[in-house]
């Protein structure tokens, strides 16, 4: 009985020590992993976080404001003279050439919106390197307007039908009165843009760049007001035309993938026109609209992707 009670305490007693012999030897580990409990204590590093660089390439949104440029329009006028016989009643007319000058133009100012995406050596980022973008825009309605050449009916009596003394009485001459036009256009753009970017300043990269494209333009009808012998409205109609842009300005960068760009754009969405037959089913002139231009203001943001690791996973660096 004596001998089992000193053995068990003899076993407890050895297993204690061991446990405690454990215990110091992990505690003396040093080197690379942080050092002993007798040199401080001992702290385990935390794991790095980092994430993979930004790939080549970006997406953008940009809105803005246009101050457009009064276009160029033109419309043929041509005043007719209408010969009548005694009882008034027209036998044939003439037209004369009056001038297809439109003048007093406007087009509306408005707002636009534009996606797209680019890539480049610069990486998405600011730097050195050269980008390339493909952009789609759109640009609201806007009213465009002008007053073309004075149109006027001129009543004639025909000597061949008009014997002497018959004397009817004609129907007055219309008189020489204003007659403005009025239409709008709405715009949609496919620009294919160039960039230099001009170094890194801090968090600031400036730019310049140039663009060419096409421009798809959607033309209401076209009426007029304050002549009464204009009052049928000339069709709308849809053209396609070049469009081209110089652009400046400056990207600011506010994350390792996120840049804020401020910029200047001269765009021109070159020209459309009208149709040609009217409400009342007559074919008229077109009216053709040039120099559909603006100088913008605009505030976008452009984000890259890609990289050499997943963009949206965080990775971890090994523990020494």
């Amino acid at each position: 009985m004596k001998f089992t009670l000193k053995a068990g305490i003899a076993l407890a007693a050895l297993t204690s020590a061991a446990a405690m012999a454990g215990s110091a030897n992990a505690a003396d580990l040093g080197g690379d992993r942080g050092g002993s409990i007798k040199d401080g204590g001992y702290m385990a590093p935390m794991p790095e976080i980092f994430r993979g660089a930004s790939g080549p390439c970006y997406v953008r949104a940009d809105v803005g404001y246009g101050w457009a440029d009064a276009p160029t329009l033109a419309w043929p006028v041509n005043n007719d003279t209408i010969f009548v016989d005694e009882y008034g009643k027209e036998t044939y007319r003439t037209s004369t050439f009056v001038t297809d000058k439109v003048s007093n133009t406007s087009r509306e100012s408005g707002a636009f919106g534009e996606v797209g995406l680019g890539c480049g050596a610069s990486l998405g980022m600011p730097g050195r390197g050269i980008r390339g973008e493909v952009m789609f825009g759109f640009h609201g309605d806007s009213k465009v307007e002008g007053e073309p050449g004075n149109y006027q009916i001129n009543y004639v009596r025909d000597p061949l039908h008009a014997p002497i003394p018959a004397t009817p009485p004609l129907t007055p001459n219309t008189p020489v009165i204003d007659d403005p036009l009025h239409t709008s256009v709405q715009s949609y753009t496919m620009m294919f843009n160039v960039y230099k970017d001009l170094g890194q300043f801090g968090r600031l990269t400036p730019y310049v760049g140039a663009g060419i494209g096409a421009a798809y333009h959607q033309v209401d009808e076209t009426y007029f007001t304050g002549n009464y012998n204009l009052v049928n409205k000339i069709e709308g109609h849809d053209d396609l035309s070049f469009a081209w842009s110089l652009m400046a300005g400056v990207g600011y960068q506010i994350s390792d993938r996120a840049i804020i760009d401020i910029g200047y754009r001269y765009l021109d969405m070159g020209s459309a026109e009208t149709g040609r037959v009217d409400s009342a089913g007559f074919v008229n002139p077109k009216v053709k609209i040039d120099d559909l231009s603006e100088h913008e203001i605009k505030i976008g943001l452009r984000y890259a992707f890609g990289g050499g690791n997943d963009c949206c996973a965080q990775q971890y660096a090994p523990l020494k």
